[in-house]
């Protein structure tokens, strides 16, 4: 708010200048309070030797209820997710706009419902039509990671297509997330037993297609997104709570998948036209058309998040880079656990160096890159075991060994994206060094032009010594 209100473009030069001047200033008032503190009352335990009171000193959080009171401004160092939204509160429901955007429409005389009306139409980077194809593209890559049947991914995309549209309309009824997962999951399972039965029946379109592929992909396009990494990341750092949070929407919505695929499967049944079991596991196409696939499903999600260009390129390369580390470390005789472990440090990893190079948010990245690389194919057969051999059966129990293994490598996944994430942060420092220094340096000649090279050399040293005491 406080750019806004000022002008100031979010990416230029002023903009940095004065996020290092009020955050340089917030640094230097919080130490000295701090060893003021320690003077009067003492260094503790843990902070013997160092002057200071107190360990942290800095937290910059999201304030909703502050950021109201100070006449709704922004809740944190973040701009509003959008300049005109609902806000749902216990007192009800409530349209918030962007006022700074509202006083330069105001200025422009053009602050009209007709001009709001726009902006909530239009809220998105990409059209929806294009949003749709991005989010269905995710079933279609993960198809052709096991076959090149031109049938198989034409069908499964249209189904993509079909889920997203129900799930946009779920979300404008209000619908819960838990709820439209089951939705979505059982649609996918009873079309993906239609399709069976199709071809059961001689229909030549449907003849031979494997309805596991079907479940599969929209198992994983309904996975995608769901904020494992995010949450393990927090419990590591030692974040319980958000940790704990975050856990339980993901085996809230991964339930909700569940159900769905439970209710689909049942009700085909009862319809009698229920799934084929195959014994056999499905295999994967070439290592050439599944790392192709891969790239398309990583780079698919990312256009369905609205993500930059650049972005969508690099999730891509970075998914097929690692599910070609998982398949070469599988070759190594090693189970697939520690091998998607692997290569999702290298997806966390890059991640996190590319996010400062090309200036774009790594956790969507992160989320993109590890997609090819969830255990849906696991969560389904072991599902499937379960439901069609009863208890006793040596089957069902390799049902029940198929689901603990999709959640350790869902575990292994989210663990090895958050520890290349950490391994990332010291040279992602560094590039952030290195590149803010530059138009630091920019902006002082522009408005310094009195000031010699080596002065204002002095003063980006100054501004980044974190044991300076300014007056």
């Amino acid at each position: 708010t406080y750019l806004q209100q000022n002008g100031i473009p979010f990416d230029g030069l002023q903009a940095q200048f004065q996020t290092r001047r009020i955050f340089s200033q917030i640094k230097i008032e919080s130490e000295r309070a701090s060893r003021a503190l320690a003077e009067v009352y003492g260094e503790p335990l843990w902070c013997r030797g160092t002057g200071y009171r107190n360990t942290h000193l800095r937290a910059v959080a999201p304030t909703v209820s502050n950021s109201k009171l100070a006449g709704n401004v922004s809740p944190g160092i973040e701009p509003w997710a959008a300049n005109v939204f609902t806000e749902q509160s216990a007192k009800g429901t409530f349209i918030r706009k962007n006022k700074e955007l509202e006083k330069v429409l105001r200025k422009a005389g053009i602050n009209t419902k007709e001009t709001w009306d726009k902006i909530i139409k239009s809220p998105t980077s990409y059209p929806w039509w294009l949003v749709m194809f991005g989010n269905a593209s995710v079933t279609a890559g993960v198809a052709l990671m096991f076959t090149t049947s031109w049938r198989v991914i034409l069908t499964t995309f249209c189904i993509g297509l079909l889920v997203d549209r129900l799930l946009a309309l779920l979300i404008k009824r209000a619908i819960p997330a838990f709820f439209r997962q089951i939705a979505a999951a059982t649609v996918i399972t009873i079309t993906a037993a239609v399709i069976s039965l199709l071809g059961r029946e001689g229909v030549d379109f449907f003849v031979g297609m494997n309805p596991t592929l079907i479940v599969v992909g929209g198992i994983i396009m309904l996975v995608a997104g769901l904020t494992i990494v995010s949450a393990i990341q927090d419990a590591i750092d030692e974040y319980y709570l958000t940790a704990v949070a975050r856990l339980l929407k993901v085996a809230m919505l991964t339930v909700g998948i569940v159900i769905g695929i439970l209710i689909g499967l049942y009700t085909s049944r009862k319809l009698g036209f229920g799934i084929a079991v195959s014994p056999d596991p499905l295999v994967g196409g070439t290592l050439q058309m599944q790392l192709i696939g891969a790239g398309i499903t990583a780079a698919a999600y990312a256009l369905f998040t609205q993500s930059h260009v650049r972005a969508i390129i690099w999730a891509g390369i970075i998914a097929a880079g690692g599910l070609a580390i998982a398949f070469n470390v599988r070759e190594l005789e090693v189970s697939s656990i520690p091998a998607s472990g692997v290569a999702a440090i290298f997806v966390g990893l890059v991640a996190s160096l590319l996010s400062r190079w090309w200036r774009t948010p790594s956790a969507g990245m992160i989320a993109a890159g590890i997609i090819p690389l969830v255990p849906g194919l696991a969560l389904y057969n072991g599902l499937m075991q379960l439901i069609n051999y009863p208890p006793g059966d040596p089957l069902f129990y390799r049902g029940l060994g198929t689901l603990f293994s999709a959640l350790a490598i869902a575990l292994a996944i989210a663990a090895g994206a958050s520890f290349g994430s950490m391994i990332g942060q010291p040279l992602h420092r560094k590039l952030a060094v290195r590149r803010n220094a530059v138009p630091f340096l920019v902006f002082w000649k522009r408005t310094h032009k009195h000031h010699t090279a080596q002065q204002i050399g002095s003063l980006a040293v100054t501004s980044n010594n974190p044991t300076e005491d300014r007056q």
